[in-house]
């Protein structure tokens, strides 16, 4: 058993060892820092919790672990919107964000790349993504829809491809890292579509046996237009990723509630309750 003389002798030999090794007992409860790299286009500012911290392309790879609220202001574009979100920066590892900025927040595009470390020493992978629901394959073989949550995986390198119908596909080459959960979050672009009007017959309306009766709603209304799907979501709020309410075909017509958003969401009537289409896919006639 232990004395208190022995105890404290123990001790000292612990510490002189520690000292001639080069360290302090400060540094044995120092955790190594984390690193975070940003690249955007146009350039942006970069503001970590406040503290303007330069443009873009921004590397540092010796922050204090923890959390921190990160917000891009693009340098060019009076209307393009600014970026912000809460980031966790781990120790001993590169948080990486990439970010394409538009006029719309719609339209605009990126990833963040970010490792959890496991405490079970497996490697893991995790996708998500805004809109959700989107299809995803990993080194060529589809693995379902997004959210994706610790799908067991090989360290190194790996190939993504995500892609929804009214979205621009984003494909990316990744690095799993062994004891780590790697989160990959998307943000899908979306895609522009160009509506074609009908060729007018040149019949006349003697020679249809059976002349259309028009069934529009009273106005003001919205025209589902082309999707790629043949169909558009209803969502309940005004955002790609909220609950979805069902689905109308291209083509149909829906009540318009007289209230949009700046990003181009419609509030509509449907089936007998209030939701949201995007502005992209649909003519408002009033």
């Amino acid at each position: 058993m232990l004395t208190y003389k022995s105890m404290k002798k123990l001790f000292i030999v612990i510490i002189s060892s520690i000292v001639l090794g080069g360290c302090t007992v400060k540094n044995l409860f120092v955790k190594a820092p984390a690193g975070l790299e940003i690249a955007t286009t146009p350039t942006s500012t970069v503001f970590i919790n406040g503290e303007n911290k330069g443009e873009t392309p921004y590397s540092d790879k010796n922050i204090k672990p923890g959390s921190y609220s990160l917000k891009l202001v693009p340098t060019s574009g009076a209307n393009f919107p600014t970026y912000e979100t809460k980031i966790e920066l781990i120790s001993k590892a590169s948080t990486i964000i990439s970010r394409t900025f538009t006029e719309s927040e719609i339209d605009s595009s990126g990833y963040t790349l970010q490792l959890q470390e496991e405490a079970s020493g497996e490697t893991f992978l995790s996708v998500i993504s805004d809109p959700d629901n989107v299809s995803i394959t990993i080194d060529d073989k589809p693995h379902g829809f997004t959210p994706l949550s610790k799908i067991s995986t090989t360290p190194g390198a790996h190939s993504l491809v995500i892609n929804s119908p009214g979205y621009i596909e984003q494909t990316l080459s990744i690095n799993t890292v062994k004891g780590y959960n790697l989160i990959v979050n998307f943000k899908l672009a979306s895609q522009t579509i160009t509506l074609n009007p009908p060729t007018p017959s040149t019949s006349s309306a003697s020679e249809s046996p059976n002349p259309i009766i028009s069934t529009d709603p009273l106005k003001p209304y919205v025209l589902i237009g082309e999707t790629g799907t043949g169909w558009l979501r209803i969502r309940k709020e005004s955002s790609g990723t909220s609950v979805d309410l069902g689905k109308v075909n291209t083509g149909e017509k829906l009540k318009y509630l007289g209230e949009s958003t700046d990003l181009g969401w419609h509030k509509i009537e449907f089936e007998g309750t209030t939701g949201w289409v995007s502005g992209k896919y649909v003519t408002v006639i009033k």
